[in-house]
Order: structure tokens, then sequence, then C-alpha cells
């Protein structure tokens, strides 16, 4: 037990330290998680009102009511991303990051569980060759220009099952910083020139608040983030100075979305989401606008009585459209994204192996400067109820006699 507690705790500590990769991170955050669990991610990015399955999409806190035992899922996210500016330029990065990391315990027809989720996350490092003139002479200069941007969630949540309707509350605390870094290096010189970095720590606790419910073949559910300023401190960073330069406060705005699922056949369902940021009320970045996803997703949950092999593997696919939070040039920057998704089980009662793909492309390098291209492979967990004691059938035990009447 306690070698799988040290190993849940480092893994979130590795979550910590890997982010989400994308051209647009000078402009803000490009890469944002809709909290959806491995599962949903395949279909769509959709599972806000999904409870006809074991879902711990916990954006709404109210679905850990489908968890009847001891849960624990987490993930692995991982790819590449391409980008291309106006002049024909391509570029790659390659990206691993942990998108979310939770355990449920039920208790009676409460849910209690502690929660990690990578809220969003975006790291570009770049360098540029110049030339320089000093006393009449050339010399090559590299400019590296980084930055890195986290906003990560951790905390408690809890929920209630009835039959009227469920509800559930989460308890996060909300961290994370952004890093702006610059440097020149004479590379015929061997000389670094001042290093630059402004570094904004921020944190501070936020609420989410859900609800889902089931009518015959239609499962709905809302959720509801509230908006919190998230307070903490800059720093001004050369090679010689470390320099406190007062508060910094980023403000997390207010999110609400929606979804619905509908039970077409007994292993066949169609789920439709939508979600809603407002972070034009913030004042993180310039030109920031209000966000709008739309996700359609359809799975089939697989025939187990089949003797086809393939035909008992649950497959998923879904579509999503939104656009970024920010402006560049006054126009606003789209994302498409294709999902698929597979569900393995595994030896023990009620877990899978689950994998999603998702292919997405943003922007336009003529409006936007840039654009870029890129898939995502997840690799997650679900099940593993390790606070249960399996029944030691190999021990020794007494054999009742029966009574002999006569």
């Amino acid at each position: 037990m306690k070698k799988r507690l040290l190993l849940c705790f480092l893994i979130v500590l590795i979550g910590c330290l890997l982010t989400a990769q994308s051209i647009y991170s000078f402009y803000g955050p490009a890469e944002i998680s809709y909290q959806r669990d491995t599962f949903g991610s395949g279909m769509g990015g959709v599972g806000i009102g999904d409870l006809f399955r074991h879902n711990t999409t916990l954006l709404n806190p109210a679905l850990s009511t489908t968890i009847d035992r001891v849960h624990f899922s987490t993930a692995v996210s991982m790819g590449n991303i391409y980008y291309k500016d106006a002049e024909n330029h391509t570029f790659r990065d390659d990206q691993v990051f942990l998108p979310y990391f939770n355990i449920i315990i039920p208790v009676s027809n409460h849910r209690f569980g502690v929660h990690y989720q990578n809220i969003s996350s975006g790291k570009l490092d770049t360098e540029k060759q110049l030339e320089v003139s000093f006393d009449d002479e050339i010399f090559e200069v590299t400019e590296i220009q980084r930055q890195a941007y986290t906003l990560f969630k951790a905390g408690l949540f809890y929920a209630h099952k009835n039959d009227i309707v469920n509800f559930g509350l989460g308890l996060n605390y909300m961290f994370g910083h952004n890093v702006r870094f610059s440097q020149q290096r004479f590379d015929e010189l061997d000389y670094l020139s001042g290093r630059f970095e402004i570094e904004h720590t921020f944190s501070n606790p936020s609420f989410d608040i859900g609800l889902a419910k089931i009518y015959k073949n239609i499962s709905t559910g809302v959720s509801f983030s509230l908006p919190v300023d998230l307070k903490g401190d800059n720093y001004f960073k050369t090679n010689t100075l470390n320099e406190h330069q007062g508060d910094a406060v980023y403000e997390y705005p207010a999110r609400a979305a929606l979804g619905i699922t509908y039970k077409i056949l007994d292993n066949v369902f169609i789920t439709t989401d939508f979600d809603v940021e407002l972070w034009g009320d913030t004042n993180n970045f310039e030109n920031s606008v209000d966000t709008y996803r739309a996700a359609l997703g359809m799975s089939w949950e697989g025939n187990r009585h089949s003797r086809n092999f393939l035909a008992q593997i649950p497959f998923r696919a879904g579509i999503s459209t939104r656009n970024l939070p920010f402006e560049i040039n006054g126009h606003q920057i789209y994302e498409m994204a294709y999902y698929s998704g597979l569900s393995f089980p595994l030896k023990q009662y009620e877990s899978y192996l689950q994998v999603a793909f998702k292919y997405f492309t943003r922007g336009d390098e003529l409006k936007h400067e840039y654009s870029e291209d890129g898939f995502l492979f997840t690799i997650g967990t679900s099940g593993f109820d390790f606070f249960t004691r399996r029944t030691d059938r190999k021990a020794p035990r007494d054999i009742p006699m029966p009574d002999r009447r006569y």
C-alpha cells in the first residue's frame, strides 16, 4: 500500500514538471484542458453529463456517483506538434504531460475523492541568429527567447447520489507560474550577455459545482467553475539579481459546461458537450476574448458475448471546434480536432486500459503569423480497487462438516 501511494505522489510530481507545447504560448494559454477523462477524450472531449458509464470527468464532480468501488485513474499524454510561418518555414516540438490523476471512495450514497489536473500549460523555446556590429567588426549572435506557462488544480471533491439529481462540489487549490526568459549568446566570443527573466507565481482556492441526472435514455449534466483571482509574486532575475517586484494577480475566468448523452441502443451512445469560458473578463494577456467550444462524439461499448475479440473492444470517435482565448492581428484563432479511442479490459474487476488519439489544427499562418497542427496520444488506466484486499483462496481454512442425521 505504501509503495502504491508513493508511486501516485511521484506521478503527480512528474506531471508538474511536464507541459504541453504551442507556438502561441507567447500570446496566452493556447493548450487548455477541458478536464474530461481518457474515455471522453477519445470521443471528442465529451462526457460532462454522461451517467451511463464509469465517468471520472471531474470538471463535474457529480459524475463520481457512477463509481461504486474505490476507483483510481490517471493518464499520460504525448505527441508532436508542427509549426508553420508565413514564409513556409516549418518547426517541430515534442510534448508530454500528465493530464489528471484522481481517487474516488464511495461510502453509501456519498462519494469522496482527491484529484490533480493540468488545467493549462504552454512552453516555447526559440533561437534566432543575428549579426551585430561592434568596433567595426561583425559578430554572430544567437538570441534566445523562452516562454513557460503552467496552471494546475488539485484538491478534494464530494458528491451525493440521489433519485432527484446527483450533486457534486469540488474544493480546489489552483497554482501556477508564468516565466519569460531572454538571453544573447555571442558564438564567436564564447560570451553570454545578460540573462533576463520575469517570473510570475500565483495560487488561490477555487470551487466547482456540478449536477447530473438520468431520465430514461437521456443523461444530462451541468458544471460551473466560479471566477477567482490567483495571487502571487513578481520576480525580476538577471545573472546577479533576484528581485521581488511586488504582487502578481492572474484572473481565472468563470466557466460553464453542459453535456447531453443519448442512449441509442444498449451499447451505442451519442454525446454532445458545450463549454464557455469568460476569458474576455480577464486582463492576463492582450486581446483576450471569451471562448466557446462544441463537441460531438459517439461510442460503441462492444459486445462482450461475441466470439470475435475485436467486436468485444469498445470504440469511440468524435470531433470538436473552439476558439482560443486571444486574438492575433484582430483575428480570432480557431481549433479543429478529431478524436478516436479504445478501451481494453484488464484482469481486475471493472479495470481498463484506456487509449485516446487526437489530431488538431490551429490558426492560419497568413492571418496569425503562424499555424500549427499536431497529434496527442493519451494512455490511461481506470479501476484498480487497491484498498480492498483480495480473498486468499489458497490459504488453509476450516471446512464445515455436515450434520449426520439418522
